[in-house]
């Protein structure tokens, strides 16, 4: 996981926020992955994520935008892969504060092997060839 943060309750993400995370993630990639030259983001099409300020964030980074799907909202590899194992991963545990349930949160990024991750992205491709298999269709296991 190269950045991750978790907003104060009752925090909305909106352009300037997410503006901010994609800058944060650029800075992670830079010093984490020096070797990535080229970035492809997936996102949906949320509000936040098409806003002007959002786009020219992504210009401004030289980022390529993978378009997604419209109506698939959960074909994105962090919907069906990363928050499922995460959720089962907190799943009856309780926290008393914020700072409890981000450390928990990061002790659960710091335990994935790198197949977790590359697993998570490599089934986006057979999701998106199914869906297109079967008109649409698409049902998470």
């Amino acid at each position: 996981m190269l950045y991750w943060e978790l907003l104060p309750p009752g925090h909305t993400v909106t352009a300037e926020v997410y503006s901010y995370q994609l800058q944060k993630l650029a800075d992670a990639i830079r010093s984490k992955r020096r070797k990535i030259d080229h970035v492809v983001l997936l996102h949906d099409n949320a509000r936040p994520h098409v806003a002007k300020l959002t786009r020219q964030k992504i210009a401004e980074l030289g980022w390529e935008v993978l378009p997604h799907a419209a109506y698939f909202p959960d074909l994105a590899p962090s919907a069906y892969h990363l928050f499922r194992a995460l959720k089962l991963h907190l799943r009856g545990k309780k926290f008393d504060n914020q700072t409890q349930l981000e450390n928990e949160i990061s002790s659960f990024f710091d335990s994935q092997l790198p197949q977790f991750w590359s697993s998570g992205i490599e089934s986006l491709v057979k999701c998106w060839t199914y869906v297109l298999d079967h008109d649409g269709d698409y049902v998470v296991d």
